[in-house]
């Protein structure tokens, strides 16, 4: 079957397309998918497919959770791709991707859907004059097939950390994903081999919060397509083992006004703006309740432990990788400034992410606090109780969360509360289990990438 005519975001010069997977982001993290013929876009962009709202009720573990709200056989939503992020998923088997967005039967935009609260966030930021370019690194570990006795995922390629060995011993396949990466039209800065065992990163290309979140969703998936052909999986877990470091998914972000960046030029701490530290102040204030959002797994909260460059403290530093907010500034090398939310990994739904992240920066340049010094060196090693310890586990994320009146307004009551209930559930799901047991529980995150 040949198109005749490109589908929108595709070239002629593209090989034949047949086939469209349409995926949206849940409030578990999981991408879930409907596909259509890419014959039938049109006709998808118009009416959409059916996706029950009961789906924003699964848990981390895949099942519906009683407890929460949207636990209901009633009602059904449309699925609507975006024709304008259309683009290759694995062209050489005739697959395409769009992320997608729901919508009432009426016409009306979802209040409960991720990907548009991002974009009413975007918008927003838009018609303010401001301009957000963001970014993710994504870290994962590659696995065998057969786990540890214990049920853990074995390391799958050896080598040592950031070593050059590592990336030889893994050459094809690291061959393999960036061919995959490029096929599927993603733009990419760095890969390399990350400090823990038989684990990568790879660095996105910055762009707007919609763009950045799609890039990440499509690239786990490219990632883990790669991964099963070569017979191993890969775990995007915050915390696959106890014995390993953990993965993040950390973000870059800039932000500008009229082409003026807002984190440098100016004469605040590390030429920071007014502005640019009213937003930082504000993501900083804000930091224990975007951790729901941004570390949304109860295992989340084992990898952020005092020294060991997760950033487990309340704290901005310049250049400091134990500080959660990170400033990197302008320097003679030419180098833009821009600002690392370090507390994140690959469990959080981006949309949810990024949408909060444009809320809170909206917000700083009406009201903020008071920007605190930068920290110098490792808060672990200061007398305790002399800088605010962020949450150490997802009730305590939940419980800022639930009392941010910033993000409950820009989210509104039906994606907040929704939200709120499935904070609840993953609290449930491992609170009678022990640290080992609750990283055995998520060790293969997303669910697909290991026996369930």
């Amino acid at each position: 079957m040949t198109l005749s005519a490109p589908a929108p975001g595709l070239s002629a010069a593209e090989p034949e397309l047949r086939w469209l997977a349409i995926t949206w982001v849940n409030n578990a993290g999981a991408s879930l998918v409907k596909t259509v013929p890419l014959t039938q876009l049109e006709a998808a962009e118009r009416t959409g497919v059916g996706f029950s709202p009961v789906a924003d009720a699964f848990g981390a573990a895949g099942g519906i959770d009683p407890a929460h709200r949207l636990a209901v056989p009633d009602g059904d939503l449309r699925l609507k791709p975006d024709a304008s992020a259309l683009t290759p998923l694995d062209p050489a088997l005739g697959w395409a991707w769009a992320p997608g967005e729901r919508w009432l039967r009426s016409g009306v935009a979802y209040g409960g859907d991720q990907r548009h609260f991002c974009r009413r966030q975007q918008e927003a930021l838009w018609a303010d004059g401001l301009d957000l370019r963001v970014g993710f690194e994504l870290e994962w570990l590659l696995a065998e097939e057969a786990p540890d006795p214990d049920g853990a995922p074995r390391a799958a390629v050896a080598g040592g950390p950031y070593g050059a060995d590592r990336l030889v011993e893994g050459l094809e396949y690291a061959t393999a994903v960036l061919e995959a990466i490029e096929a599927a039209d993603l733009d990419w800065l760095q890969f390399h081999p990350e400090y823990g065992a038989s684990q990568f990163e790879l660095s996105l290309a910055p762009g707007t919060a919609l763009e950045a979140a799609d890039r990440l969703v499509r690239a786990r998936l490219v990632i883990q397509r790669v991964s099963r052909r070569f017979g191993w999986r890969c775990s995007f877990s915050p915390k696959p083992s106890l014995e390993r470091v953990g993965n993040g998914c950390h973000l870059h972000l800039s932000l500008a006004r009229a082409g003026v960046p807002l984190l440098q030029g100016g004469n605040g701490p590390a030429g920071l703006t007014g502005e640019g530290q009213a937003v930082l102040a504000t993501l900083l204030q804000e930091l224990p309740a975007l951790m729901a959002l941004s570390c949304p797994l109860a295992v989340s909260y084992q990898r952020l432990a005092p020294g060991t460059w997760s950033a487990p403290f309340q704290v901005w530093g310049v250049e400091n990788r134990e500080a959660a907010l990170r400033l990197i500034p302008s320097e003679a090398d030419g180098a833009a400034a821009h600002l690392e939310l370090k507390v994140a990994d690959a469990g959080a739904n981006p949309y949810l992410l990024l949408g909060a992240v444009q809320l809170l920066a909206r917000e700083a340049l009406t009201s903020a606090p008071a920007l605190p010094a930068p920290l110098i060196g490792d808060p672990a090693g200061l007398p305790p109780g002399t800088v605010p310890r962020l949450p150490t586990n997802l009730t305590q994320a939940s419980a800022a969360f639930a009392a941010s009146s910033v993000l409950r307004q820009g989210m509104g009551d039906a994606l907040h509360g929704a939200l709120l209930d499935s904070q609840a559930a993953e609290v449930r799901r491992n609170e009678a289990l022990s640290d080992r047991e609750q990283v055995l529980a998520s060790c293969w995150w997303p669910l697909v990438g290991g026996p369930l």
